[in-house]
């Protein structure tokens, strides 16, 4: 068994080191027309139908894209919007805009219906097709309920793994009771992240610890994030992990975000104990991780790219083997005005041995 365990651990060290990930040029989506909003999680429903969701809606629910790529390179020839599901009776604020800030969403193959996390609520629940709740949610534990988050720093990131059978979740910042949350008063901080698996009984399983790297921000804006706002799987077991840094200065002209996409393998890992703080656990329990690509954006004088990216799942797969990936960023609406003001981005990240 200790010679299985140490060639599994190997194999999966070597697989690490050997994945390698090519990045297409970001698009803008109002090339197919596509209107602004603010994009937060995308899931693929079959090979070019994918469900989205957007955070700031009038509804909880999703927009249904149909998003085409050309096989022999990867990179997206058509997008076209259907529409969107929304929830009949959708809690709403004084604004008219739904209070449970959708933020991840997964589709779940055998019920043929989508998971969409909710950071208002801290809650991750069931949809059928046509937008509707089923009354079915994944049973969250305790420690990440609304009272033990940072602000705004709940569950974003969803997926599910349809080998495995599988959920995996995150917060995007570090809970109240692991310690201090990275953050312009506490710069030097690294956070500590709960990697969170449920079957498809939708109860809770293994837990993983995952250390996100150090900031690079020094002078900080009127507007920071940093955190993991979303994951993806692959066909292996292994997560796709995306860590992202934005800051937004007052006037919005010198915005800049950066974007690292890891590869972490929990199967290879020991599950940690849930009761435990992960500032008193042993360092060495923290996921292994291998970064596959890194990308910066901005918003200056020479450049208008910014892109704060939140939506992350895979692609259709190549002619020549390669994995696609794409990505969404948030605009939050095409914030701002005339040439200083945010696009919805499109990305394409290629990975393969």
């Amino acid at each position: 068994m200790k010679k299985l365990t140490l060639f599994l651990t190997l194999a999966c060290s070597l697989s690490l080191q050997a994945q390698t990930a090519k990045e297409l040029k970001q698009t803008s989506l109002r090339n197919w027309g596509i209107g602004t909003a603010q994009y937060s999680g995308i899931t693929p429903l079959d090979s070019s139908r994918y469900a989205v969701v957007s955070d700031k809606e009038p509804a909880d629910g999703f927009f249904l894209f149909h998003i085409t790529q050309d096989p022999s390179d990867g990179t997206v020839t058509d997008v076209r919007l259907e529409g969107f599901k929304g929830n009949a009776r959708p809690r709403v604020n004084a604004e008219g805009i739904c209070t449970r800030d959708c933020e991840g969403v997964a589709y779940f193959p055998s019920a043929n219906t989508v998971f969409i996390s909710g950071e208002g609520d801290q809650k991750i629940l069931e949809y059928g097709l046509d937008g509707q709740p089923t009354g079915r949610e994944l049973e969250i534990p305790k420690l990440f309920q609304t009272e033990n988050i940072v602000p705004n720093y709940g569950f974003e990131a969803l997926t599910y793994d349809t080998v495995r059978h599988t959920f995996w979740t995150i917060t995007e910042s570090t809970l109240r009771s692991d310690g201090e949350a990275a953050s312009p008063a506490h710069p030097d901080v690294q956070n500590l992240l709960r990697l969170q698996s449920f079957g498809d009984d939708l109860q809770p399983g293994a837990q993983y610890a995952y250390r996100m790297d150090r900031g690079v921000t020094e002078k900080f804006g009127k507007i920071y994030v940093f955190g993991v706002p979303c994951l993806t799987p692959l066909p292996d077991g292994r997560l796709l992990v995306l860590e992202r840094e934005a800051n937004i200065p007052n006037g919005y002209l010198g915005s800049v975000c950066h974007c690292k996409l890891f590869l972490v393998n929990p199967i290879a890992a020991r599950p940690i104990d849930p009761s435990i703080p992960l500032k008193e656990i042993d360092p060495n329990r923290f996921l292994d991780k291998r970064l596959l690509a890194a990308w910066t954006t901005k918003m200056d004088l020479t450049k208008l790219n910014f892109a704060n990216y939140e939506a992350l799942c895979p692609g259709i797969r190549l002619h020549d083997g390669r994995q696609s990936l794409l990505l969404l960023c948030d605009s939050q609406g095409g914030f701002g005005k005339g040439p200083i003001h945010l696009k919805d981005y499109i990305k394409v990240i290629l990975i393969g041995d």
